[in-house]
């Protein structure tokens, strides 16, 4: 799913304001550009679903998948089936222009709250999420994380990073399977 959204552009200090929200993947595209460039433009796409495998529980349980791929549980019986991942996006800048000076970005990332199913006689919900992006560990669901990312040389600056989470599971009756979307809000703050 892809979502086109105009956020805010301003030119004088070269302050550039854009947001691409992933629901699994979707990009933005807006801006203010010099005369003969293309507009600047974001996109962040979904790789991959975040995955929590196969598992049963009696009644409650938990189960964890890392950004960095790890998987622990509490209270549940990992079954064979799908294996368990994180969740994998890339976030792609195109400044609109050739010019061939290093610059930074200045970027936001929102997980804009808890994402849950009910299933059945099954509930899932993640509450927690970590990621493996620069000088942030854990996204906590409606509070946005900083981060400057450097090196962009090109025209377009391009970083893939992963999202995992811990899955809290109530079974009633039956069983269940869940396909819970990640949304993802990436703002681009200031190219400095």
């Amino acid at each position: 799913m892809v979502i086109l959204h105009r956020v805010r552009t301003t030119c004088p200090h070269r302050t550039i304001r854009w947001m691409a929200a992933a629901v699994l993947g979707a990009g933005l595209a807006c801006g203010a550009s010099p005369a003969l460039a293309a507009a600047p433009s974001v996109t962040v796409s979904a790789d991959q679903a975040l995955r929590f495998g196969s598992f049963f529980t009696d009644t409650t349980g938990t189960r964890t998948v890392s950004a960095t791929g790890s998987v622990s549980g509490s209270a549940i019986v990992p079954l064979t089936g799908a294996a368990p991942g994180p969740a994998q996006f890339t976030f792609t800048y195109d400044r609109g222009n050739n010019a061939n000076v290093a610059y930074s970005l200045l970027i936001s990332v929102l997980v804009p709250g808890t994402a849950s199913q009910v299933s059945g006689g099954v509930t899932g919900s993640i509450a927690r999420f970590d990621t493996d992006l620069p000088g942030v560990s854990t996204l906590v669901p409606g509070q946005s994380q900083q981060i400057t990312l450097t090196g962009c040389q090109r025209r377009t600056c391009s970083r893939t990073f992963r999202v995992g989470g811990t899955l809290q599971v109530a079974r009633t009756s039956g069983g269940a399977s869940l396909a819970i979307p990640v949304p993802i809000v990436v703002t681009v703050l200031a190219e400095l």
